[in-house]
């Protein structure tokens, strides 16, 4: 007789869905409402802050795998040499930065690390992955429907005078933000119109179908390079590791968003002035200008790390006062070789154990291709404090990656899923 599954935990449920759609609903809430969106946002991160202690508190004592084990370990070494930094150039020898001291400590203590090990230190099996799966889904579907018709791409600069920025976003949601969420919305449906076995009648396939259409169009206005890159990482990453029968349906996928790319920029070129291809394909002499500055800030962190090379040199560029965009240089700057290598290997475990939970479950594996997604977007806009995506997903692919060995290959025999047929149930 197979072991009852255990019951869907709340706590990690609620901690799940406010570190990934649950601040685009926030900001799509207040911008609905007209409320401001500050006292929202905080509340929101103070109640995740909380209820994420509650896991860690009732994780510690939990068994997990020796692979997730080491990982822990490591992550928690690179994230002492990290709050060390902080507060050295914080509180011990403060440098002038580019926010308020409680910024930096707010958002990496409170919106990465402490989210980023509730979830890890909740383990669950790979087939509990279904019960977070619908939840998430709703809340994100939600959350990018909303966008569709609040999003604008009219800003005002500091003369008060507006204009169109070429860019779909919310009051409270900036264009990276907005087009991760429309990324994690094709992401997922594209993962589910594949492997997901409880959605597999008509009806809710329609209903994922509804859910890529409207996750292409929030990305595409918000006309983002790194959430666009990331789709086509995760893409990729299917057609690496998916079964030789389900690569036509990869690449199916991939030709008709192609298709459906055109006249829908088409359309947002005409009623939003939003010229996505341009922007992903074309070099403009604005978009010249835009990646110089990401170059200078490039070398200008790589510079304080040449300064420092062994413990780093501060936590922001004190030239741009600013962070460079790209996890793995800011690591260098601030954290030294050593570190980095530490992260660098970190980051190649995590990769290896969402790679075998894809290959061994890809029926379970949407934590994976999250944990993907938002690496690569922080190659290109994150922050090691405000990668608050990225580090969350770290964290849900160490939950979710444990498995009893004995019982694998009988999983994976019995639950993997065949090809898809539209329409009808297929399982």
């Amino acid at each position: 007789m197979p072991q009852a599954r255990p019951k869907v935990d709340r706590i990690y449920l609620a901690v799940l869905i406010m570190s990934f759609p649950g601040y685009p609903l926030v900001a799509a809430f207040a911008t609905l409402t007209g409320l401001p969106s500050t006292p929202l946002s905080l509340g929101m991160r103070a109640l995740n802050f909380c209820l994420a202690l509650l896991l860690i508190v009732g994780g510690i004592a939990r068994r997990r795998g020796r692979s997730a084990s080491v990982l822990l370990l490591l992550l928690g070494l690179f994230w002492a040499a990290y709050v060390v930094r902080l507060y050295v150039d914080t509180l011990y020898e403060p440098l002038f930065l580019g926010k308020e001291v409680s910024y930096y400590w707010v958002w990496a203590v409170g919106g990465c690390l402490v989210p980023m090990l509730g979830l890890a230190m909740r383990t669950n099996r790979p087939e509990q992955a279904d019960d977070y799966f619908r939840w998430l889904y709703l809340a994100t579907f939600a959350g990018s429907f909303l966008s569709v018709f609040l999003a604008t791409g009219t800003v005002s600069n500091e003369a008060g005078i507006e204009y169109e920025s070429g860019r779909m976003r919310l009051e409270a949601l900036n264009p990276i933000a907005l087009g991760h969420l429309g990324a994690m919305l094709v992401v997922l449906s594209a993962w589910a119109l594949l492997f997901h076995r409880p959605w597999s009648r008509g009806s809710r396939r329609l209903f994922l179908l509804l859910g890529l259409a409207v996750g292409c169009y929030v990305l595409l206005a918000a006309n983002s390079r790194g959430p666009v890159l990331a789709v086509l990482a995760c893409f990729l990453f299917l057609l690496s590791f998916v079964s030789f029968r389900y690569k036509f349906a990869v690449m199916a996928f991939l030709l008709v968003g192609a298709l459906a790319a055109v006249p829908l920029s088409v359309y947002l070129q005409e009623a939003h002035n939003i010229n996505a291809f341009g922007r992903l394909f074309g070099m403009s002499l604005e978009q010249h200008a835009q990646q110089s500055s990401r170059l200078d800030l490039f070398d200008s962190a790589l510079e304080m790390f040449w300064t420092n090379p062994w413990l780093g040199g501060a936590l922001e560029d004190p030239t741009t006062l600013s962070y460079p965009h790209n996890v793995i240089v800011e690591s260098l700057m601030a954290l030294g070789l050593f570190v980095t290598l530490l992260f660098i290997g970190v980051l190649a475990g995590l990769g290896a154990r969402a790679a075998l939970l894809f290959r061994r479950y890809p029926n379970y594996g949407w934590p994976a291709l999250l944990l993907l997604q938002y690496f690569v977007g922080a190659q290109f806009s994150g922050s090691l404090y405000g990668s608050t995506f990225m580090w969350c997903a770290i964290g849900l692919v160490l939950s979710f990656g444990d498995y009893a060995p004995e019982k694998a290959p009988r999983l994976s025999r019995n639950l993997m899923p065949l090809p898809p047929h539209f329409g009808r149930r297929s399982w």
